[in-house]
């Protein structure tokens, strides 16, 4: 059987159907794309292909070969060059967006479904009986070959929902809530309309409540260039964004979503599908008239970006109602949970094999690899009380400085952070592997010798445990039982009674983003350090 592969979006679907059957020593599946006339947003798909270590063929090799089944997710490749019956399957979600400039439906380009007057594909796979007329009006000689199975990425993610906690967690996101940015490309979409939402909603939302990733389209990086992307992004990173890889990834975070900002492509419907709450900013003219992009587009909330971003995000999350993105989801999608089924008899019946016994379903989405994205430098506030409310952003160099913090203080990294960033610093802190007093006096004693102007010294021990020293020479050990909060936020609980002049109680309550967690405070020996400063430090400059 052999796979043709436009672009890396196309190949993400490829890949789910290939599920069903990959396993099955019968059916070898080899691949192929076409260098010589590449997709306009193709680049990526040689490296995605080594990346998989599939076995793959030129496109030459592929026409001088008969196969007993191809499959397809664009029309655009030259098909009819091809020896085998051909399945055609969309690469979205349905058939939601015109071809740039023109009312041709994506997927459903007369020119190229027929060719001399023959239809090319032999099964034109549709997820919605409504597109069988969507598909006579585009392309009357190829109604008569659509055959619904409804969406095989919809139904594998699906399947997956159980894991979405452990999803969570790999993105970085334990215990807050994850903001999922979605972006297809052109001007009109997310990162083409608003281009530093990403980079303003990971430093104006508090750290201890919400977590954002970016999944952007593969044809932002056609268009620009992965480096050129990657520049772009680069201090949203450094702050604590995450990037999910678009061929692998963009399910489990969709998956993971506690809410999804998007545009009108086909993440939007997918998390409308999935049952996660939506916010849509942005705008494309090519979206299909009277499609259910468009009518779930005038159901759903926008984003409005002059207004505090963490507001509409949290009155998104708890004002959300799965009933009013209903109506577009039925219209996209016919059977949710029954593609698995519906498909594997299509292949199996094209390749004249009988089926493997036992039911057809997907594998689990993958969970994406663990990344540690800390922000080098928070800007912290302090609310005082009977619960201490913190409230932490990532600094930045730019925009909403979080000036109207009580206690405002700086918390930097020891290596990781600027010079300007640790010269700002009242915490200085390093995460340690093991809780060993004696190595954190000797690098807390160092530290605010080296950064006078810091009052604490903290090391993190693990994920309860927070050391704090002050230039008095004493050591605090504090912790949590919750292993979903960062006990890096502790010390600047220690920052206030520093400031106050007070120390803590053995038992204070503080709330961190919407959890109040309760920290045990005590106090461990210690020998007085040197924390005087070296001769040459140099006049601290404020952030």
């Amino acid at each position: 059987m052999l796979i043709v592969v436009r672009t890396v979006t196309t190949l993400s679907r490829l890949l789910d159907i290939a599920t069903l059957l990959e396993r099955d020593v019968r059916v070898q599946l080899v691949f192929t794309h076409d260098e010589a006339r590449p997709a306009i947003l193709g680049d990526g798909v040689a490296d995605a292909l080594r990346d998989l270590r599939v076995p793959t063929i030129t496109w030459g090799q592929a026409t001088g070969i008969r196969f007993d089944l191809a499959i397809a997710a664009s029309e655009n490749d030259a098909l009819h060059e091809l020896d085998a019956p051909i399945l055609l399957v969309p690469h979205g979600i349905g058939f939601q967006k015109y071809y740039p400039g023109g009312r041709t439906v994506a997927g459903m380009n007369p020119e190229r479904l027929v060719h001399d007057g023959r239809v090319v594909p032999e099964v034109i796979a549709l997820s919605h009986e409504a597109q069988r007329e969507q598909l006579r009006e585009s392309c009357p000689p190829a109604a008569a070959r659509a055959v619904v199975i409804g969406d095989p990425a919809l139904d594998r993610m699906l399947g997956s929902g159980h894991r979405a906690g452990v999803y969570r967690r790999a993105l970085g996101a334990r215990g807050r809530r994850l903001v999922v940015v979605a972006s297809t490309w052109g001007p009109g979409s997310v990162f083409g309309s608003a281009p530093e939402l990403p980079y303003r909603l990971v430093t104006e939302l508090d750290v201890d409540e919400f977590a954002v990733c970016a999944v952007l389209h593969p044809g932002i990086a056609s268009a620009h260039g992965a480096w050129m992307v990657s520049a772009w992004l680069a201090e949203a990173v450094a702050c604590g964004l995450r990037i999910v890889r678009p061929e692998a990834g963009w399910q489990a975070a969709l998956s993971a979503a506690s809410v999804v900002v998007s545009g009108s492509g086909s993440l939007s419907l997918y998390s409308a599908a999935l049952r996660r709450p939506l916010l849509l900013t942005g705008g494309s003219a090519s979206t299909v008239a009277g499609s259910p992009a468009e009518l779930l587009a005038t159901g759903a909330p926008w984003l409005d970006q002059d207004i505090d971003l963490a507001d509409q995000l949290r009155s998104a999350v708890a004002g959300y109602d799965p009933r009013r993105d209903e109506a577009a989801v039925r219209r996209a999608v016919a059977g949710p949970g029954l593609s698995a089924e519906a498909l594997r008899g299509l292949l199996y019946g094209s390749l004249r094999l009988t089926e493997p016994a036992g039911a057809a379903e997907y594998p689990l989405v993958d969970v994406p690899p663990p990344r540690s994205a800390d922000p080098p430098a928070l800007v912290v506030g302090v609310d005082p009380g009977d619960r201490v409310r913190i409230r932490r952003y990532p600094a930045r160099t730019g925009g909403k400085p979080h000036l109207g913090l009580d206690f405002r203080h700086v918390v930097a990294h020891g290596t990781d952070a600027t010079v300007t960033q640790l010269e700002s610093a009242s915490v200085v802190y390093t995460r340690l592997d093991h809780e060993e007093h004696g190595e954190f006096g000797e690098w807390a004693a160092e530290t605010l010798r080296q950064w006078p102007d810091a009052s604490l010294a903290a090391a993190t021990t693990d994920r309860h445990t927070c050391l704090v020293r002050n230039r008095h020479g004493t050591t605090l050990r504090l912790s949590v039982t919750s292993t979903e909060v960062d006990p890096l936020a502790l010390a600047s609980l220690c920052y206030l009674h520093d400031v106050q002049g007070t120390t803590p109680s053995t038992v204070e309550h503080v709330l961190l983003g919407e959890r109040t967690v309760q920290v045990r405070v005590g106090r461990v020996a210690s020998a007085a350090p040197d924390t005087r400063p070296y001769a040459d430090d140099p006049p601290r400059k404020p952030l």
